[in-house]
């Protein structure tokens, strides 16, 4: 895979320090290596638990995944931004790390704690209390390990990046694995594989930090920092709220045995995010190291843009034409109605890919409002299209939502993108005329 995207010429990043298209081949290998260990132990746990089972753990999950998207602040962003600025302080931003997913975590586990069976049971179906408080386990290990390894791509240290993060996929991989063999298969079971592949994964960003030798704080403040993180964060959370309003829409309107064949379809669907999550890996620390450059950057961006929604693409076109024998194979009869859903997910996934890119570079070079603006706009969109498409479609309606608001929500940032690019260039021009003596 690496030596496939170091064909493609990529070139090397504005700095001439990084050999884009190494790295984005390995980022991308290792995307593989994890998405295939994920969908292995998916097939398991689908297989064993079916879509009623598979439906009850997507919504035990939504607890944790929910409270790490509205309240993971934007640090890890944060560090990546100011590190790759050459202003980050590895060593306060560790102990940042620590001190804050400790208190929202307690902060947390108090509140369930506090709450009844029938409020548990009220925002999410089917959990009782003792699930979702089990479940809450896993939020502060999505900080700390997500905050944690966020900081070697604020490095620029892709090589470590990468073989830190196949650490999850690897644990939990396992996990399952031995569950399915025992015959111990069960949401609690499952659960418990996630808490140790976060765990895991924290545990060995922290023991390689530790190996980072300590850094003048420099410009770096604390309140900038955060600043900066909650503005990311903002973006993130209604990203979030789009991203899986559909899924609890469907849990909530048509119950847990559609809410597991529409998270499968979703699950599916976001594989084909390797290549763009790969790339948006590289582009936004290295448009917060370049933003100097316009002309530069841009040619960059356009680049990996474009090479990731042809990737993409040809993967949607094979997705597509497999899944209506490969999905009821792969993960039992039953999951025959996903094949609908994912085929209508796939048109936004190629058109979300190449926004990817684009929202990331605007993120590293401090556009950080146009990404907000975006993600309200497909918050929006999907709200009203969810609720007109869920009662009449289905599963399928949710993800012809999904769709249709990553079409224009794309469509929209591609042309503030082009916007804000030739305004920078127009200043870059004027800069060096300024310069000329003539």
């Amino acid at each position: 895979m690496k030596t496939l995207f170091a064909a493609c010429s990529l070139g090397r990043s504005p700095d001439s320090r990084l050999n884009l298209s190494a790295t984005i081949g390995a980022t991308v290998a290792r995307q593989i290596m994890s998405g295939s260990l994920y969908l292995a132990a998916t097939c398991i746990i689908a297989r064993t638990l079916g879509p009623a089972g598979n439906g009850i753990l997507a919504t035990a999950l939504l607890l944790p995944q929910a409270l790490y998207a509205f309240l993971n602040l934007g640090l890890g962003a944060s560090h990546v931004y100011h590190l790759s600025s050459g202003v980050g302080n590895p060593q306060r931003m560790r102990t940042v790390n620590w001190t804050l997913a400790l208190l929202l975590w307690m902060a947390v586990a108090l509140v369930v704690a506090a709450s009844s069976e029938r409020q548990i049971a009220t925002y999410l179906p089917g959990i009782h209390k003792g699930l979702a408080l089990y479940a809450s386990v896993l939020f502060p290990l999505l900080l700390l390990a997500a905050w944690s390894s966020s900081m070697f791509r604020g490095q620029r240290d892709y090589s470590t990046y990468n073989k830190t993060l196949l650490v999850h996929p690897f644990v939990f991989f396992v996990a399952v694995a031995v569950l399915g063999v025992t015959g111990s298969v069960n949401v609690v079971a499952v659960l418990s594989c996630h808490i140790m592949g976060q765990l895991s994964l924290w545990l060995m960003s922290e023991s390689r930090l530790r190996k980072i030798e300590p850094r003048a704080a420099g410009h770096y403040q604390l309140f900038d920092a955060i600043s900066f993180g909650l503005r990311a964060h903002v973006s993130n959370v209604i990203t979030f709220l789009h991203y899986r309003l559909a899924l609890y829409l469907v849990s909530f309107m048509l119950g847990a045995t559609a809410t597991g064949i529409y998270a499968l379809a979703v699950q599916l669907a976001e594989v084909l995010w390797l290549f763009s999550g790969a790339a948006s890996a590289i582009v936004f620390p290295e448009s917060a190291a370049n933003s100097r450059s316009p002309d530069a950057l841009e040619a960059m961006v356009k680049k990996i843009a474009t090479l990731v929604v042809q990737v993409t693409l040809a993967g949607a076109l094979v997705a597509a034409a497999l899944s209506p024998f490969a999905i009821p194979f792969a993960f039992g009869k039953d999951f025959r109605d996903s094949v609908a859903p994912f085929i209508i997910l796939l048109p936004g996934i190629v058109v979300w890919s190449y926004m990817t890119i684009i929202s990331n570079a605007l993120a590293g070079m401090g556009y950080q409002k146009v990404n907000i603006q975006g993600a309200l706009l497909c918050l929006a969109i999907n709200v009203v299209c969810s609720l007109l498409a869920i009662p009449v479609l289905g599963t399928s309606g949710a993800a012809l939502a999904s769709t249709v608001a990553f079409s224009i929500t794309a469509l929209y940032t591609v042309a503030m993108y082009r916007k804000i690019m030739a305004a920078k260039r127009a200043v870059a021009v004027g800069a060096r005329e300024c310069q000329d003596p003539c």
